[in-house]
């Protein structure tokens, strides 16, 4: 990356944030069953919290790549351990997680343009936070207007999801949630291929 703040790291940026409000949506869902385990103080103690400035006022200058990367593991923990805690307290959560992650999909998708599929395919790369631009995690197989087919190359997201005790299954199975829930949203079809693949039709 640039050693110059440029477009590329407000992109990333606005990534981080919007990881960051899937995170507080999850809180509030465990603060309505659990408020007495303060998942939010949690969650602050053990991983800091982002910061609510624009990116030019916070941003170490001298080490934009460094300062990203520590915002992209902060987030990627702050998921992993808030749906951990909300599901091992009460296993039956992933129910109302997984509505909360399609809604939030379906509600964000209202605010883009998604003409085709690959505007969508687009459109979900600008939201999802999958590590730094150089980590290259997916892989555009065949895109058009009408299909986008893509292959993830490798998973950054497993080790934040070990180290809290945790299970990436359940990242993956919501994460497909919000795919499908943006991409009904844009008025398409998401399918799971397998494990890696995904495709967008429309």
């Amino acid at each position: 990356m640039s050693a110059v703040l440029g477009p590329i790291h407000y992109w990333l940026y606005n990534k981080i944030k919007m990881q960051d409000h899937l995170v507080e949506r999850v809180i509030n869902l465990a603060e309505n069953q659990f408020s007495e385990m303060d998942l939010r103080n949690q969650l602050a103690n053990n991983y800091g919290t982002l910061e609510k400035k624009p990116l030019e006022d916070m941003i170490d200058s001298s080490n934009i790549h460094g300062w990203l990367l520590e915002r992209v593991s902060l987030v990627e923990y702050r998921l992993a351990y808030a749906v951990t805690f909300l599901l091992k307290n009460d296993p039956d959560s992933m129910d109302k997680l997984q509505v909360l992650v399609w809604n939030m999909g379906e509600e964000i998708s209202a605010a883009y343009h998604n003409k085709d599929a690959a505007e969508i395919y687009k459109n979900l790369n600008d939201i999802l936070l999958d590590g730094m631009p150089c980590d290259h995690v997916n892989l555009v197989i065949s895109q058009d207007e009408k299909e986008v087919i893509w292959k993830r190359n490798v998973c950054v997201h497993e080790d934040y999801w070990n180290e809290v005790g945790g299970d990436i299954k359940t990242y993956y199975l919501l994460r497909d949630e919000f795919l499908k829930g943006f991409v009904t949203g844009a008025g398409a079809t998401y399918i799971k291929q397998d494990e890696t693949t995904g495709k967008i039709t429309k």
